[in-house]
């Protein structure tokens, strides 16, 4: 079905997102996480460039938890039964959204770690 106006398109973008966080326990995990993220963030007063690395880092994780998922959803509405590729291409999307979220992990150790350091003496 295609929209044909951008409020249409947008209210079926919402509706996707709503679905992802009620859809993926992992989507959820990650949201709480990112929330903690931010209030962390406040508390130590980030300057905007390290406010963009942990932003630009948490929507690479967020929506490739959005494509796994919907891969995931789409090769399950195919078929239940056990297919190798099928399993091949849902283990590569994890793989995806598990790469990102390392390198989001990093990120957030090297943006927290002088913060942290600065208010614990070591």
């Amino acid at each position: 079905m295609k929209h044909t106006n951008f409020f249409s398109a947008l209210k079926v973008a919402v509706i996707g997102i709503l679905g992802l966080f009620s859809e993926s326990r992992n989507a959820r995990i990650q949201l709480v996480i990112f929330s903690l993220v931010i209030v962390a963030g406040m508390m130590m007063e980030l300057n905007r460039f390290e406010w963009l690395w942990l932003f630009i880092s948490s929507a690479i994780v967020l929506a490739l938890e959005a494509v796994n998922t919907s891969i995931e959803l789409l090769a399950d509405a195919y078929t239940l039964e056990f297919h190798p590729k099928i399993k091949q291409v849902k283990d590569i999307a994890a793989g995806a959204v598990l790469i990102a979220s390392l390198f989001a992990f990093i990120i957030g150790v090297i943006i927290f770690f002088p913060h942290l350091s600065a208010m614990i003496p070591l």
